[in-house]
């Protein structure tokens, strides 16, 4: 009978000795607007920890889990706000889940917050058809601050990249033409997520409908030099008005000259060239790619940082040059305005003749439409602008060492005219 009551006994000691107790004085604390911290009293002999919360309205419960024996509080992140939320915390003594407490007593908090006030002040101007400006007041404390947009009464939301706590306007872009948006802002008041406010009350447009301009680019030609048989700079220029197709092919010939193809090496620089638009700037150095035969090259284009841009070929064909090169097509076949132009530097000669030098340009643009350009230069060869050239004269005559010589002698002469050039002889005794 002793044997049986001090079993009794010792199992009763062992049953009250391994109970897990669930943790007290649960509550919340450094409420925001999409999170929450959760506090308990840590539990003496616990392995770990596990937590249940979830909106009071809602039937599914969500966890988190093995949260550390030492931990005494916990962030729920990626609340819904200005909701009442309902969490639970249960002790848990071993490593397997095996000997676990019953869950605390419920705990209540609501995800709000006066620390995080929203942006007001909305506006939105220089609406166009494909953009919009939208802007705010700016919030004293904040870190930075998201926009977000979408075509009014639909559910997809489209958001931009953050913006900085001094930046109080942002571009909206991609829009359609004839369509009502609506836009929010919102900001953080920390470097995390944690400190957000609630979206701001949303602002509404209404783009522009499209009115493309007239395919007219405008076509402006130029050589350094009219002088005959002479390597000169060509530059070739394309200027486009806002709304204007965009370009598909372009090509220029001419009805004279040539380039020096065979003076040229593959990664040679030739030139450059520039495209300035109503949104970029971008600059390029050209060089030879390729060289097939003395009469047709690839030239390849390349930013200031190296990239590589594009590529196009020059070529000499029966009685003059041709350029001729395709534009990618970005999508959208209207230009916001632009300047192109492309400079070939010393490598294209000038006909070997007096007279008209003509630069044809026809342009096609990716809607169809088709427009032709003549520049009319005139060519003069040196017999016909002597007046124009000063006489060469000579006035002096030395050796090698700089002395000045009164009459030939043999050995080098080097002769010294009146415009600054040099000439070298080599004399030799008469045997």
């Amino acid at each position: 009978m002793k044997k049986i009551v001090f079993l009794i006994i010792v199992l009763m000691s062992y049953n009250c000795y391994s109970q897990c107790q669930p943790p007290v004085n649960c509550n919340a604390s450094n409420i925001n607007y999409y999170n929450a911290d959760v506090n308990w009293d840590i539990v003496s002999g616990s392995h770990h920890y596990k937590i249940r919360y979830k909106e009071i309205s809602s039937a599914t419960w969500l966890y988190k889990n093995n949260i550390d024996s030492i931990q005494s509080n916990k962030n729920l992140a990626n609340l819904q706000p200005l909701s009442t939320y309902i969490w639970q915390i249960r002790t848990y003594c071993d490593s397997i889940n095996s000997n676990f407490s019953s869950w605390s007593q419920l705990d209540t908090f609501i995800t709000n917050t006066n620390l995080c006030p929203s942006p007001t002040s909305l506006n939105t101007t220089n609406i166009t058809y494909y953009n919009a400006l939208a802007s705010w007041g700016l919030i004293s404390g904040a870190d930075r601050y998201k926009v977000h947009y979408r075509i009014y009464g639909t559910s997809a939301w489209s958001n931009l990249g953050l913006l900085d706590s001094m930046t109080n306007s942002v571009t909206i872009p991609l829009l359609q033409q004839n369509t009502t948006y609506e836009w929010e802002v919102m900001a953080y008041f920390d470097s995390t997520i944690q400190m957000a406010s609630l979206w701001s009350t949303p602002d509404t447009f209404t783009t522009s409908s499209f009115v493309a301009a007239p395919f007219n680019p405008q076509i402006d030609n130029m050589l350094s030099s009219n002088v005959c048989n002479t390597n000169v700079d060509l530059t070739l220029k394309l200027t486009q008005a806002n709304n204007e197709p965009d370009i598909a092919t372009s090509t220029i010939t001419t009805d004279g000259g040539s380039f020096d193809i065979a003076a040229l090496s593959t990664g040679d620089t030739i030139g450059s060239a520039s495209l300035v638009t109503a949104t970029q700037n971008i600059y390029a150095v050209l060089k030879v790619g390729m060289i097939i035969g003395q009469n047709y090259a690839i030239i390849n284009s390349y930013d200031t940082s190296g990239g590589f841009i594009g590529f196009f070929a020059i070529e000499n064909i029966a009685n003059g040059v041709r350029v001729s090169s395709t534009s990618p097509n970005d999508g959208n076949n209207y230009t916001s305005g632009l300047i192109s132009e492309v400079l070939f530097n010393n490598i294209f000669i000038t006909p070997n003749y007096t007279g008209d030098l003509h630069i044809f340009s026809e342009i096609e643009s990716e809607l169809n439409d088709f427009i032709n350009n003549t520049d009319t230069f005139s060519i003069e060869c040196p017999n016909n602008i002597s007046e124009n050239v000063e006489k060469k004269i000579l006035i002096n005559k030395i050796d090698l060492q700089g002395r000045m010589l009164l009459e030939n002698s043999p050995g080098v002469i080097i002769y010294i005219y009146s415009d600054g050039s040099i000439e070298k002889q080599l004399l030799l005794k008469k045997m």
